[in-house]
């Protein structure tokens, strides 16, 4: 394992009055392309209390050059193999000394200058604060209302911040490969958490991400989360999900894609 950054030479953030410590946590492996963008977009928040974590996974390309590149404005990075993209962002949960914690990984951007300020501005009586997201191909997605959350997630983990000590008791489920923030989100839910809307964008999500090229799986693994952490609810989440499906069937160019999908819940509805 090698690492650096600013909490290597003495150098650690505090929470202050009216201030608290957010900690970012970006995820990389061989990222070369596409890292720099979201180093830069956290970096270069109105908002000064922020703690930023990267954690790479032993890339083998110049994703570490880049890294030593920003090192003075990084409090910690560290690269060694992982067990997966959930295994990486629970060591940086492990690591975060914030009061609240935000995923903002490789290739994805925060959606402006200010946004981290107006997050933290609406983090004094709740657990999570969310907000839209804008995907990388231009296309706006609005987060949608939590009662529909046992269907699937309701928003992007870009998007939100979370309170450190609730992902510090929780996690990331590594059973769930891609899936696992899924289950946190729910597991919070119906923990009573306390929700919070912000209804401005607060990422750009970049499609070609880990979990966007795995829709079948994707489906399939929060189909097991209800089952385990909502089972009197998994047949809504059925006809939810079918009824979805069925008219991606007119609208989508994917449509096999969407086939295998719908395979795959029925041969597991057989199953729970």
């Amino acid at each position: 394992m090698i690492d650096g950054g600013l909490c290597t030479k003495g150098i650690t953030k505090h929470s202050q009055e009216n201030m608290p410590l957010i900690t970012v946590v970006t995820v990389v492996c061989n990222g070369e392309n596409i890292l720099e963008e979201t180093i830069l977009s956290v970096i270069n928040q109105t908002y000064t209390n922020i703690e930023y974590i990267i954690i790479d996974g032993a890339s083998t390309d110049r994703t570490l050059d880049i890294i030593r590149k920003y090192e003075d404005r990084i409090d910690y990075w560290m690269s060694e193999p992982d067990e997966g993209i959930y295994n990486a962002m629970n060591k940086g949960i492990d690591l975060a000394t914030g009061d609240w914690i935000n995923f903002m990984n490789s290739g994805d951007v925060l959606y402006g200058q200010s946004t981290v300020e107006e997050l933290v501005s609406n983090t004094n009586r709740y657990d999570i604060v969310y907000g839209d997201t804008i995907k990388s191909n231009g296309k706006y997605e609005k987060a949608r209302k939590l009662i529909i959350m046992n269907f699937g997630m309701c928003f992007c983990h870009q998007s939100c911040i979370v309170r450190a000590a609730i992902m510090k008791e929780q996690c990331f489920n590594l059973k769930y490969r891609i899936g696992a923030d899924y289950y946190f989100f729910l597991w919070c839910r119906l923990n009573n958490k306390n929700f919070f809307y912000l209804a401005k964008p607060i990422s750009i999500y970049d499609i070609n991400g880990f979990s966007a090229r795995k829709r079948v799986e994707l489906v399939k693994e929060a189909m097991l989360t209800v089952n385990e952490l909502w089972p009197k609810r998994i047949g809504v989440f059925y006809l939810y999900q079918i009824t979805r499906l069925f008219r991606d069937l007119l609208i989508r160019d994917n449509k096999i894609d969407t086939i295998q999908t719908i395979k795959i819940l029925f041969c597991r509805k057989k199953e729970v």
